[in-house]
């Protein structure tokens, strides 16, 4: 771990956060607990937003969602549950949501990207109750995650029949942590056809016909860049081994090509995949600088003020 923390530092990512006084991770990593407000029911299933606010009563504020990974089939809002304390902290209506999981012949990947759809409109429906800026609300999401987080600012459709379309389903601000972004690329396209496909274990035939491919590049945020959509955050790892960081590197040569704002931050060989999940599988003094970049694209924004106040706790947060 030595060799690896003194290869952190010598790469730069902690020693913003070794400057200055500030809260360390380990406060934000078990309270408060959140307060649980349902955003749809699906069938017999409630979608949750896990939600923190502010300290200061001040409104209306601008507003986070953090959208959790795990190749759209699993995963958790746990690693985000930190991460939403503290940008709630720094003056952020925070959320942490919860989305249908795919599932072979029932739950699509369109259908995870129509949740979080309805997620963003809720909080925009309901801003003025929840104490949110309807025109400042950012999405931030780390693999599948930022996928789905990616499609809030790009794609068209993929609504859920009860939402109210009046209400816009679109992000002001993308924070995408390696995020796939192009689902045509390696074994992609199996979660994006679903059903059959996803259902695969053994992998025997990859979908590569017309259909499954027009199916992957509608859901796939690299072939929907476009003028006029949000500013992005892109954080990615150059030894990422699941999702390769060329997909970063793509989509921000088109985001500026068509005249959007992509701020592009590539981690060196030694970051992998899923760095900015707490408690995870990197350690802490990553996962701090991951999420102070964010809070630093934020404030250039002029949705928070000053310096991250977030820093490496000592002892650590985690072993």
């Amino acid at each position: 771990m030595r060799s690896f923390l003194t290869s952190v530092l010598l790469l730069g990512l902690v020693a913003p956060c070794l400057a200055g006084v500030g809260v360390p991770l380990s406060t934000f990593m078990h309270e408060p607990a959140p307060e649980n407000i349902v955003y749809a029911v699906r069938g017999d299933e409630k979608l949750l937003l896990h939600t923190f606010r502010p300290a200061s009563a001040a409104a209306p504020r601008p507003a986070i969602i953090w959208i959790h990974g795990g190749a759209w089939v699993g995963g958790n809002t746990d690693g985000f549950m930190p991460l939403a304390r503290y940008t709630a902290s720094r003056g952020l209506v925070s959320f942490n949501i919860t989305y249908r999981l795919a599932k072979p012949g029932s739950v699509t990947m369109a259908d995870c990207v129509a949740d979080c759809r309805s997620a963003l409109r809720y909080i925009r429906a309901h801003a003025a109750e929840l104490g949110v800026d309807p025109a400042r609300i950012a999405v931030a999401g780390d693999s599948a995650g930022g996928h789905l987080a990616a499609a809030l600012g790009t794609l068209p459709g993929f609504d859920h029949p009860d939402d109210d379309f009046a209400v816009s389903g679109r992000a002001d601000a993308l924070l995408l942590y390696n995020p796939i972004v192009d689902l045509t690329e390696d074994d992609w396209i199996r979660y994006a056809v679903g059903g059959a496909a996803l259902a695969d274990k053994k992998k025997t035939a990859r979908p590569s016909d017309e259909a499954a491919l027009a199916v992957a590049r509608a859901l796939s945020p690299l072939f929907h860049v476009a003028p006029g959509q949000p500013p992005t955050l892109l954080q990615h790892g150059r030894g990422d081994r699941i999702v390769p960081y060329t997909q970063a590197e793509r989509f921000t040569a088109a985001a500026r090509s068509a005249g959007n704002r992509c701020d592009l931050i590539l981690l060196g060989e030694n970051i992998g995949h899923a760095f900015v999940i707490a408690a995870y599988k990197w350690p802490e003094p990553v996962v701090v600088e991951a999420v102070r970049a964010a809070d630093r694209f934020l404030a250039s924004l002029g949705w928070i003020e000053g310096e991250p106040t977030l820093t490496i706790s000592n002892p650590p947060a985690w072993p």
